[in-house]
């Protein structure tokens, strides 16, 4: 890869990461779990931003539910940065956490192969 494209991939992960950290509900970026997700440059990172060929995956806090509305907002303003450049990219995201403070005092939550609501105190 030569440099120039290094630098435009560098300023296109910052630019989605801007985008995605703008969105009302995110509490921030994060490099996810054992193998950080981030898109590396010389001299730096952008962290919670994967850029390939085939698509752009953002990982992030969420600070706020439902996570339906949040994840659409996100996408929506990631592909606009992607628009904005021409890139052709699918936008995936992981929501790795919740940000607990900010979220409201009950919470509903489905638990998990039960189907059955439950309520939890979100702080």
């Amino acid at each position: 890869m030569s440099t120039p494209a290094l630098a435009e991939r560098a300023a296109l992960a910052r630019a989605v990461a801007a985008a995605a950290t703008a969105v009302p509900g995110v509490a921030r970026l994060t490099g996810g779990g054992a193998v950080e997700a981030a898109t590396l440059y010389p001299g730096g990172k952008v962290v919670g931003v994967v850029l390939d060929a085939r698509a752009v995956t953002v990982h992030l806090v969420a600070g706020e539910l439902p996570l339906a509305g949040l994840v659409t907002r996100v996408r929506a303003a990631v592909a606009a940065v992607l628009a904005e450049v021409g890139a052709t990219r699918d936008v995936d995201l992981v929501v790795e956490d919740l940000e607990l403070p900010a979220l409201p005092a009950q919470a509903r939550v489905v638990e998990p192969g039960r189907g059955q609501e439950a309520r939890v105190s979100g702080s």
